[in-house]
């Protein structure tokens, strides 16, 4: 991983779920997630199912930094809720920003 994008660098990392930002080139907020790691993941962070989202959360009161969250269908789909209330942004492992009601895979459970 380069240090730049190490949360230690300046103390600010780098969200999975925001796009890099390239001098005189803005990306599309549909492009894929930046880390081919996060991608890759064989376990999401909190079970052992593959990881169906990054869930970006934002600094809160003891965590004064950006937190992404590698998480699987199941608890991606029992902490909307929380997500949404705590401000998280949420990408599915493609890059695809997911809103409150979407589901990974462009299917609509609300």
């Amino acid at each position: 991983m380069s240090a730049e994008l190490h949360p230690s660098n300046t103390g600010q990392g780098m969200s999975l779920a925001e796009p890099l930002r390239q001098p005189g080139r803005s990306r599309s907020s549909t492009h894929p997630a930046s880390c081919c790691a996060a991608r890759k993941a064989d376990r999401a962070c909190c079970c052992s199912a593959r990881p169906a989202v990054v869930a970006s959360m934002p600094p809160a009161p003891g965590r004064p930094h950006q937190t992404d969250l590698l998480l699987c269908g199941h608890h991606y789909r029992v902490s909307r809720e929380a997500l949404i209330a705590a401000g998280a942004a949420v990408v599915d492992m493609a890059g695809n920003p997911l809103g409150p009601e979407t589901w990974p895979g462009g299917r609509d459970y609300s």
